[in-house]
């Protein structure tokens, strides 16, 4: 949500591609060079998501919980109204007023409502991106402190933060349980030897064109606060405040200057766009495709993206009469994936690596490992119902400049 987002909603439908095209917009299909494409993905996601499990998820859920729920200032009854306030925007395709015009009541609710589950999902796919890129698996000599510092563009509803941080606790948990058994390398926050020291540290920065700074602050406290859990996942959900910094900016991600958008993204690692790219782009396609340009020209080698959205998602782009003959539509639509690939892997040649393509594919909660969100906000329907998340996903890494950088 960092220009006028949403996280829930249906796509429209699958129109060809139009003949024609603006400015930076083509109709050629992205390349099938070898450099360009992936024959298989390299990142195993399934194994990532099995090991997140019930209990760090249950752990999870009780964080949204006690953050927005059981000392939320608002009453359950009017919370419940908010849901239902929530909803008619949502279908409405109102978002200025669920998310940029809304109250901080009105998007405590939303987080409650739609971010737990999401972060469900979303903490396997850090987990896999954040094992791959920068390689939990290893002992470093001379010491020092290693930071992996992430940007979550309209991440401020508050799931891809409480999922990093589930993620970064299992990986600290299997570095801990290595070491234990004697296997030579580092956990995230603790040397197997003091001679070979490493501390590893995780920081989210979270950015959004509405204002999610009371979730993100009662979410940071929760996170590192004695939430009540599992045996097996003990609280606080972090334990070492040091090892992790979460901080939020409420800013509109197309209209930032040169200068501010390299101050955000020069030491940045990883960039996730969750369910925000597709409304970017049906805001205006030109000024994010111009986005993802400058992206590039920023960003380190090494440096990871990780875009979710929805399965199918279009993005239409409105052309002026001089550019269309009577007969013809004045808007044509194109699948967020084509926009995507045309702008990194052909406008960009050369500038990054594929590593993940999924068109569709499926987070199914384990029905049988009995997780529980004991929150109440259907109208005396029912707690929350944990959903299924259906999303396409695409992974890329900014490979080191070249002479056919784009400038």
């Amino acid at each position: 949500m960092a220009g006028p987002t949403t996280k829930p909603g249906k796509s429209k439908g699958k129109p060809k591609p139009a003949k024609k095209q603006q400015q930076s917009v083509s109709t050629k299909k992205p390349s099938s060079r070898k450099e360009d494409t992936t024959t298989e993905d390299q990142i195993d996601f399934s194994s990532a998501a099995n090991s997140i499990s019930s209990d760090v998820q249950q752990a999870l859920l009780n964080v949204f919980k006690h953050a927005l729920f059981s000392s939320a200032e608002d009453g359950e009854e009017d919370m419940r109204t908010q849901i239902q306030q929530l909803k008619t925007y949502l279908y409405n395709r109102d978002f200025e007023s669920a998310f940029a015009d809304a109250s901080p009541s009105l998007l405590r609710a939303y987080a409650l409502r739609w971010s737990a589950s999401r972060c469900l999902a979303y903490c396997g796919l850090f987990r896999g991106v954040l094992d791959f890129g920068f390689a939990f698996d290893g002992v470093q000599d001379g010491g020092g402190e290693e930071e992996v510092a992430v940007l979550c563009i309209g991440g401020g509803a508050g799931a891809e933060i409480v999922a990093l941080a589930g993620a970064w606790r299992v990986l600290y948990d299997e570095d801990s349980a290595n070491a234990v058994e004697g296997i030579e390398r580092l956990s995230l926050n603790e040397s197997v030897s003091e001679g070979n020291k490493r501390k590893r540290k995780l920081s989210i920065t979270a950015i959004d064109i509405a204002e999610w700074s009371d979730v993100v602050h009662r979410l940071t406290t929760a996170i590192h606060s004695n939430v009540p859990g599992t045996k097996t996942c003990p609280t606080p959900l972090i334990q070492d405040r040091g090892s992790i910094n979460i901080s939020f900016q409420k800013l509109d991600i197309l209209c930032l200057s040169e200068e501010n958008l390299r101050s955000l993204l020069h030491r940045q690692r990883l960039i996730s766009l969750m369910f925000t790219l597709n409304e970017l782009f049906s805001t205006s396609i030109s000024k994010t495709t111009q986005l993802l340009l400058r992206i590039t020209d920023i960003a380190s080698p090494g440096t990871m993206l990780m875009v979710v959205d929805s399965p199918g998602s279009y993005s239409t782009l409105s052309l002026s009469k001089s550019q269309v003959s009577d007969t013809q539509q004045q808007q044509r639509q194109y699948p967020m994936k084509f926009l995507l690939d045309h702008t990194l892997l052909n406008v960009a040649e050369a500038s990054w690596e594929k590593i993940v393509s999924q068109n569709s594919r499926w987070f199914r909660k384990d029905v049988n490992n009995k997780l529980h969100y004991n929150v109440d906000l259907e109208g005396g329907q029912g707690f929350i119902k944990l959903e299924d998340m259906r999303f396409q996903i695409h992974v890329y890494r900014r490979l080191a400049p070249s002479s056919n950088e784009i400038k």
